[in-house]
């Protein structure tokens, strides 16, 4: 069996030769018909009719090679069968037609060639010795006349031989080229595919398995393997082996800078060790434990962003030593690996912080649930007694329980007017807990008449406060309607009065206004207490901020109102502004969508 050349990347480069090869010789015969017979035909008719069919037979013998070429059939069979067969078909037609004198004689030329075509030297080296053995053939079947006739035998056994030699020549530097691109083109295609394989994956590990064996197969060595340091311990892990003990050496842990690969590692640099016997950096417990026989190695390291995270090494090349081309391709395989390694390590490391960060939230999540009906809860317990004691003060502030001194009625005003502070908070708490879950009373409202109420409702402490309350209506009522849940409302329009009463300073006026905006209805606070500064304007709204939160502050309050205005607003789709100065007071202003007008 002959020995093959280098096949390209999907291995086709035998084939596309060999049906070169064919189609040149089916050429050959078409233009041999042609010429050949038509000369017959004018000189010698008698060799037309075996002439004619010696050449039909090798046309149908070269197409019936062509068809078993495409049918899978061993390619040494049909290379064989496609040099031997031309061959005696060549030798019948020059015998047939003059032997050594037949105008047919040079293709024998064109059969060198065609041989030389694939195999360079050795192919014209072969078929000239074919030629020379089937030579004889042609002599027994026209044998030369006396000494000329033997000198015409020799002279071209002489120029075949230099055909021979000058098409060897330059057909070997031609298939040299020709494989040496083929491999690099298969080169090109094993990193581009081992390229596209390990950017596309993030659990590089099957991927790399796969390249180690292309690795063996392309640089034509025993075994490869993949070590990666750990970043713990610092210790080197042989992740994956492929050929030479692969199963014995898997997981196996080397000290750093223990070895060849420990070398690599420490250093950074690529070695290429023909006889590692020889070298004492060699470190023979790795044979001992998988049994194989190194000989030769060649180690590139694995780097990311200047840091090495491990090394690559191919081992025992079987046709010849390594080379520095071999290391080039190594080395452009283990930077597509490293990277590939590390974003994997980065997208293991990106889950398990997601995981952790998933578990926090749950946690956060419970323990908001937990607060959320603790708060509920407390409020609820709260709210009943605090009734209860409003009651009993109305009872006893309606004389209905026995008259009282003054300065008792006194002290019962301001035990009222804590509960209904009480009260209040309570109700803020349930509503900000209660906001987007419980869902609102939706009607149509006139929010001329609601702030009407609120403001009613906030005279009587603006008087003790000294405070003037004024209310300005922009626009026409039936055009100042929204769709809303009046008790959140008017419990947000009364956290607004009642901070502008709070924050005002004695002798100051709050004017609440109602007007249109588009299609929003604004509701807007307006009073000339101390004011805000810029960086205050987006905190303000947040639960539980203070302006003042120093122990000794002036102010009461939990923090609360500006946030329940705020979350009611956004859930009735509306928007919450201020637009505030230090020392020149705030406007508070709500946007509520209006009510659809009939």
């Amino acid at each position: 069996m002959e020995s093959q050349p280098a096949t390209d990347a999907d291995g086709r480069f035998p084939h596309r030769v060999l049906r070169l090869e064919l189609g040149l010789a089916l050429i050959t015969l078409v233009v041999s018909a042609v010429f050949g017979l038509g000369g017959l035909v004018l000189t010698t008719p008698g060799l037309l009719l075996p002439l004619a069919v010696l050449l039909a037979a090798a046309f149908l013998y070269n197409g019936l090679l062509l068809w078993l070429d495409r049918r899978q059939v061993p390619e040494w069979v049909i290379t064989w069968g496609a040099r031997l067969g031309n061959l005696a078909f060549l030798t019948g037609g020059v015998g047939l037609t003059g032997g050594f004198r037949s105008p047919f004689l040079p293709l024998y030329a064109i059969y060198l060639v065609v041989a030389s075509l694939r195999y360079g030297w050795r192919g014209a080296w072969r078929s000239f010795l074919l030629c020379l053995g089937s030579w004889p053939v042609l002599i027994l079947l026209r044998p030369p006349d006396g000494a000329q006739g033997w000198a015409w035998v020799a002279m071209s056994l002489g120029t075949f031989l230099m055909i021979a030699l000058a098409v060897g020549a330059l057909a070997d530097r031609h298939v040299g080229f020709w494989q040496e691109s083929l491999q690099r083109n298969r080169e090109l295609a094993f990193l581009s595919e081992a390229s596209r394989s390990l950017g596309a994956s993030l659990n590089p590990q099957e991927v790399l398995a796969s390249t180690l064996s292309g690795v063996n197969r392309l640089l034509d060595v025993e075994a490869a393997s993949l070590a990666l340091v750990e970043p713990e311990t610092g210790h080197i892990v042989l992740e994956l082996a492929i050929g030479g003990g692969n199963e014995a050496v898997k997981g196996l842990h080397l000290e750093p800078g223990q070895g060849i690969v420990g070398r690599v590692i420490q250093e950074g640099r690529p070695l290429l060790v023909p006889d590692v016997r020889a070298d004492p950096r060699w470190y023979a417990g790795v044979d001992r434990v998988s049994g194989y026989r190194t000989r030769s190695v060649l180690c590139v390291p694995l780097q990311v962003k200047g840091q090495v995270i491990g090394a690559l090494e191919v081992l025992n090349k079987q046709d010849g030593t390594f080379t520095a081309h071999d290391l080039r391709l190594l080395s452009s395989l283990a930077d597509l690996a490293a990277q590939s390694i590390e974003n994997a390590r980065l997208h293991e490391q990106v889950q398990v912080h997601a995981s952790r960060l998933q578990a926090a939230y749950d946690e956060v999540s419970r323990l908001d649930k937990l607060k959320s009906a603790f708060i509920r809860n407390v409020s609820h317990e709260l709210r009943t007694p605090l009734t209860l004691i409003k009651g009993y003060v109305e009872l006893l502030l309606d004389g209905q329980l026995g008259p009282w001194l003054p300065e008792q009625r006194q002290g019962l005003l301001v035990v009222m007017d804590k509960a209904n502070q009480l009260i209040s908070i309570v109700n803020d708490i349930l509503t900000l807990q209660t906001i987007g879950a419980m869902g609102f009373d939706l009607e149509d409202l006139s929010v001329v008449l609601l702030a009407q109420s609120a403001l009613e409702a906030a005279r009587a402490r603006a008087e003790r406060a000294n405070i003037h309350l004024e209310m300005e209506v922009l626009g026409a009522e039936d055009r100042l309607s929204v769709r809303g849940d009046a008790r959140r409302l008017r419990q947000s329009l009364d956290h607004l009065l009642d901070n502008a009463i709070k924050f005002s300073p004695g002798g100051g006026r709050v004017l609440l206004s109602v007007g249109r905006e588009g299609n929003m209805v604004r509701v807007s606070v307006q009073d000339e207490g101390i004011g805000l500064d810029t960086d205050q304007l987006e905190q303000i709204w947040e639960r539980f901020y203070q302006v003042d939160s120093s122990p000794t502050r002036r102010y009461g309050g939990l923090g609360l109102g500006l946030a329940l205005v705020k979350e009611v607003v956004e859930a009735h789709g509306g928007t919450v502004w201020v637009e505030s100065a230090v020392g020149q007071g705030s406007t508070f202003s709500i946007f509520l969508p209006a009510a659809a007008e009939v």
